[in-house]
């Protein structure tokens, strides 16, 4: 059975067309990302901050045992962390409801604290024991 001859043509250019095109399926995979090992660091040494002759917060000294990395976390007075000072000098105030802490500036870690604490001025730095600080956090404040 043969296809009429006015027919023929289209029926070559629907197939030559056909011909031309090309399906690819690509299936992706996920990259194999291994997650970071947490980083291990302990207080090495603590501070109370002392501004117009009232405590207003601490700074406590972290240490990366594997790497000997700094930074230095800073508290209200109440020990709630509002920010640190990392290995760079840079400070940083943690800021609610937000991913990113706010750089506030570079300099000593005193200024850096003065910064994450809105201090006019400088405030003193008192060396206390570790567990001063423990012992403080977990007594309620007094009436």
């Amino acid at each position: 059975m043969s296809m009429p001859r006015k027919l023929r043509a289209p029926a070559l250019l629907a197939l030559a067309a056909l011909a031309g095109c090309r399906t690819e399926v690509q299936q992706q995979h996920p990259a194999s990302v291994t997650a970071p090992d947490p980083a291990l660091a302990r207080p090495s040494a603590a501070w109370e901050l002392v501004h117009d002759g009232r405590v207003v917060g601490v700074v406590v000294e972290f240490v990366e045992g594997a790497t000997g990395r700094r930074f230095f976390s800073v508290r209200n007075a109440a020990q709630q962390e509002l920010g640190m000072v990392d290995q760079d000098a840079r400070a940083w105030r943690y800021r609610p409801h937000e991913e990113e802490a706010e750089w506030l500036g570079t300099g000593t870690v005193l200024e850096g604290a003065a910064r994450i604490l809105s201090l006019e001025g400088a405030a003193e730095a008192y060396e206390v024991p570790l567990d001063t600080l423990t012992r403080e956090a977990h007594t309620p404040p007094h009436r």
